[in-house]
């Protein structure tokens, strides 16, 4: 990337933040949320392309036989055959081959399975769990889960409440103060902490320069009140914040051998590597700029041919490698995950079947896995043992039940919702009340 590359980087984004105050995430006095928990820690890792739950979180045991399942586990390497046990909430479950890092933190997870996608287009099913509120077509409804989730807590301690990374950002209901700061990449952090040049100014002349800044009221004021010009100053005194308290040094990932031995970090400037990127996601919320932030981790899993025998299990490891040290990172200070939500989506799931390319097609039956949370600790959700279709569950227990129902993304975010001391309402349905811890 060049020095000219990172100069247009920055100077949009000032750029942006200096357009509208009532546009901009940093905008207006910091608020209270209704959570009990000031502290309250979000986070939300999407893997990108649709997963195969059948090598992560629904898996099969491959000393059986199916009649609608394709297992196929001679044609993966064989790190990749045999599914892991673990003990979720007292009881013995599989987690897929591509999870062995994820087994050591089994015991803050609640699995989602059979979770009914409704979709098995890639945009609709991207809008879907960008909210958890069905979409309008391939058109996002409501607040995204980061918007919501920023604001159980207090947040007018942070310069940036709620931060996106390679995703979408959405915020309709809430205060300009939540809206999510998007970065297209986990790299760009570290460009836009970093000062472009020493000053050529004093600090005298540097305040002198800030205040006048400040004395700009611009030609809304009159119209609307001083709200947009209190706005304005709050958004310039936290991006100064921001570029002068020396953060750069947090984000060079490169200069932290610690660092990158915990995460596996082989390139540090590789922005596509979910190494980098939940490295990141954990420097966000440990030098307390966030405690909201929502990040696209994995990407690649769209295999319909046969890169699926190898591209999907390695992709998979990939992530829930780095999800797992992220995890390790949150729990040094949060060890039973009380006050901290992680919750790992993607946008549907692969066919039980193995199309005549040798790859898997796309599935409604997907599974959400949430670390913490507030949630019990267990299973929730099934899918037909036989065919990995959809099954009714009693959701009091989670357990297969004929006369009970089909679980759907909604009924997951009403759920974080509630334990998060939030409203459920948006989601119109109730929360899985037994559930909630």
């Amino acid at each position: 990337m060049t020095d000219s590359h990172l100069r247009f980087a920055r100077r949009s984004f000032l750029t942006g933040l200096g357009a509208s105050a009532l546009l901009l995430p940093f905008a207006g006095t910091g608020r209270a949320g209704p959570g009990d928990d000031a502290q309250r820690r979000y986070v939300g890792l999407y893997f990108n392309g649709a997963w195969d739950v059948l090598l992560g979180l629904d898996p099969r045991d491959p000393g059986q036989s199916y009649s609608g399942i394709d297992l196929d586990t001679d044609r993966l390497p064989a790190e990749y055959r045999e599914p892991i046990p673990v003990m979720i909430g007292g009881q013995e479950t599989l987690l897929g081959s591509s999870m062995s890092a994820m087994a050591r933190h089994a015991d803050v997870m609640t699995i989602f399975r059979g979770v009914n996608m409704n979709t098995v287009a890639h945009p609709a099913g991207r809008a879907y769990v960008n909210t958890f509120i069905p979409p309008s077509g391939v058109v996002p409804k409501g607040d995204s889960m980061g918007t919501r989730m920023a604001t159980a807590g207090a947040y007018d301690d942070l310069i940036l409440p709620n931060v996106s990374v390679g995703m979408p950002t959405f915020n309709l209901a809430f205060p300009a103060d939540v809206t999510g700061v998007r970065l297209q990449r986990a790299t760009d952090m570290s460009d836009l902490v970093t000062p472009l040049q020493a000053s050529p100014f004093s600090p005298e002349t540097l305040a002198a320069l800030q205040a006048a800044q400040d004395e700009v009221e611009g030609c809304v004021h009159d119209q609307y009140g001083a709200r947009p010009v209190d706005d304005l100053r709050t958004a310039r005194e936290r991006m100064r914040e921001l570029l002068e308290d020396g953060y750069d040094a947090a984000f060079d990932l490169a200069s932290d051998t610690d660092l990158r031995t915990r995460y596996g970090i082989t390139n540090p400037n590789d922005a596509n590597a979910p190494a980098v990127i939940a490295a990141t996601v954990s420097r966000l919320l440990e030098t307390g700029l966030t405690r909201t932030v929502t990040a696209q981790l994995q990407r690649g899993l769209d295999t319909h041919g046969p890169e699926w025998a190898t591209l999907q299990p390695a992709r998979q490891r990939a992530g829930f490698d780095a999800m797992a040290a992220l995890i390790d990172d949150l729990r040094q200070d949060d060890p039973q995950m009380d006050r901290t939500t992680v919750v790992v989506f993607s946008e549907f799931a692969r066919t039980p079947k193995i199309n005549g390319r040798g790859g898997r097609d796309h599935h409604f039956a997907g599974s959400v896995l949430v670390c913490g949370g507030g949630l019990r600790r267990g299973v929730c959700g099934a899918t037909v043992e036989q065919t990995l279709g959809l099954a009714a569950i009693d959701t009091a227990t989670g357990l297969p039940d004929p006369g009970g129902r089909v679980l759907l993304p909604e009924d997951i975010g009403a759920t974080l919702a509630e334990a998060a001391g939030l409203s459920p309402d948006p989601f119109r349905t109730q929360p899985l009340s037994d559930w909630i811890a």
